[in-house]
């Protein structure tokens, strides 16, 4: 009878022949292979997703078996390591998602929409007089396309400047800002010489309903897409 060799039982031949490292793994690491394995069998995650995560795991695990290092250092348990992997397109798609400047715009936009509303709400409370004499700004289409130019400008700044490969210089950064805001003074001041036939002014309980209206709008926008940062 031949001898069995030493390491028999206490290592395990790779599942993967197509993998060209070394191809055993003690019994620790097969048996966390093993685990993560059969949770990710179970995952939404396609064919190719699990497979190369499988082969990454197994490629750090082979790599830590030379340093004496364990699966529990590298990953910990094999529910951390299934929760590293499930979450990690997740993660990225919820990045992707924020960081979208149309996602941005109607975010920014929708809480200009708010705060002109209830600030318009707040002064036909204490100075309707204020208003009417200059009835413009105030309309519901003044007040649409107003936030929506706002919006969509702090988007394209919180894009230009939030990039930190390409970010402009200090002095890029100020022009551009300063750029923006004259632009948007210009674009409020015109919007606001818009006729009142298509640009009317609303009761004062209108504009509370606009205002609690979006600022909920700008809440489930955030929740749904998981958008982070922005004004206010």
């Amino acid at each position: 009878m031949s001898e069995e060799p030493r390491n028999a039982g206490a290592q395990q031949r790779h599942p993967h022949p197509e993998h060209q490292q070394s191809t055993e793994l003690t019994k620790r690491n097969a048996d966390f292979m093993h685990r993560l394995r059969k949770g990710l069998q179970a995952s939404k995650l396609s064919d190719e997703q699990r497979q190369a995560a499988l082969i990454d795991t197994e490629t750090q695990l082979l790599e830590g078996q030379k340093t004496g290092t364990t699966a529990k250092q590298l990953f910990g348990t094999p529910t951390d390591r299934f929760k590293a992997i499930v979450e990690g397109p997740k993660k990225a798609k919820m990045e992707a998602q924020s960081n979208n400047i149309w996602l941005r715009a109607a975010d920014n936009g929708l809480i200009f929409m708010a705060l002109f509303a209830a600030m318009y709400a707040l002064m036909m409370l204490i100075q309707p007089k204020s208003v009417q004499a200059a009835p413009g700004p105030a309309g519901i289409l003044a007040i649409i396309l107003t936030s929506a130019v706002g919006g969509f400008g702090i988007a394209y700044i919180y894009r230009l400047i939030g990039n930190r490969k390409k970010r402009p210089s200090l002095w890029k950064q100020a022009g551009i800002t300063v750029l923006a805001v004259i632009l948007w003074i210009i674009f409020y001041t015109a919007f606001g010489a818009l006729p009142p036939v298509i640009n009317p002014m609303l009761p004062l309980a209108g504009y509370i309903v606009l205002a609690v209206a979006a600022f909920a709008g700008r809440w489930y926008l955030r929740r749904k897409f998981h958008i982070v940062g922005g004004l206010l």
